[in-house]
């Protein structure tokens, strides 16, 4: 059996960066909590947890003498706000490339340009560059939800981070048809789309395709959806007990990717599995 690891999987610079911080608080000492799972991944949130680092949903939920994380999805300006005024000490773990999309959104809203947001609209890290807008910020996931809508002659157009390319493009050209001075900036991350055409290679090479990370996670589930395109028996897990023992044959070219909240530990431990079949 053969397998193949893809160089692009398990933790993004800014998922990496977030669980830095919270371990080092660990390391420290300092009690914190973050405001709502650091990461889209249950196995790493639990080994948080043990730590004796939770979540919570609101500033206000934070217990005194604690301090909070902002995860990697970024928050809207309230909660900064609501932080200072309850004096709870706050690290901001916001990944850069999402801090980036909010001064946009924040300058060209405030010089009067609307906002549109190409992602999903109950994803945290969209509820949050939405959040930055002075004024409505509009969010279309697909271009048919475009069709129809009344949209100002003059917009910024920003991509959620982890949305497919293809995903973003489809729905910009409708857009540029319906808004005359539309400013585009494509904010998706470099390394979701590396990781994206690296999956699409493995799995059309593949005979078995395991692709690891949380079923809550939404850039893993993309990952996934790509890669059963190409490759039929193709599998999303989370943990090593769920490896499909019995859809991987000896013979097998198995190639793994993983999400971006997807840690190392838990890569290696799938990928220990899968070798151990049979030997």
């Amino acid at each position: 059996m053969k397998i193949l690891i893809g160089k692009n999987a398990g933790f993004c610079f800014g998922v990496k960066r977030a669980a830095e911080e919270a371990y080092r608080c660990i390391e420290a000492g300092t009690d914190c909590a973050t405001l709502g799972p650091l990461i889209h991944n249950p196995q790493e949130v639990e080994r948080l947890r043990q730590a004796g680092i939770a979540s919570v949903d609101s500033p206000g939920e934070v217990k005194p003498g604690q301090t909070l994380i902002i995860r990697s999805h970024g928050v809207a300006p309230e909660i900064y706000s609501e932080a200072k005024r309850l004096h709870i000490p706050v690290i901001d773990a916001t990944c850069p490339h999402v801090a980036a999309i909010h001064r946009l959104v924040r300058e060209y809203s405030a010089g009067g340009d609307a906002v549109i947001i190409v992602g999903e609209a109950e994803h945290p890290e969209v509820r949050a560059i939405a959040g930055w807008a002075v004024g409505e910020a509009f969010i279309f996931s697909d271009p048919k939800e475009v069709s129809g809508r009344v949209l100002p002659r003059r917009a910024l157009v920003v991509a959620q981070t982890t949305i497919k390319r293809e995903r973003f493009e489809s729905v910009l050209e409708v857009l540029k048809g319906m808004v005359p001075d539309l400013t585009v900036r494509n904010t998706i991350c470099a390394a979701t789309s590396q990781r994206q055409q690296e999956a699409e290679a493995l799995s059309a090479d593949a005979d078995v395709m395991i692709v690891v990370g949380g079923h809550n996670s939404s850039n893993t589930n993309k990952l996934y959806e790509t890669c059963r395109q190409r490759c039929a028996r193709s599998y999303l897990i989370e943990t090593a007990d769920e490896v499909p023992v019995d859809g991987i044959r000896e013979t097998d070219c198995v190639a793994v990717t993983a999400g971006a909240s997807t840690p190392q530990w838990l890569l290696d431990e799938v990928v220990n599995r899968i070798r151990q079949l049979f030997e």
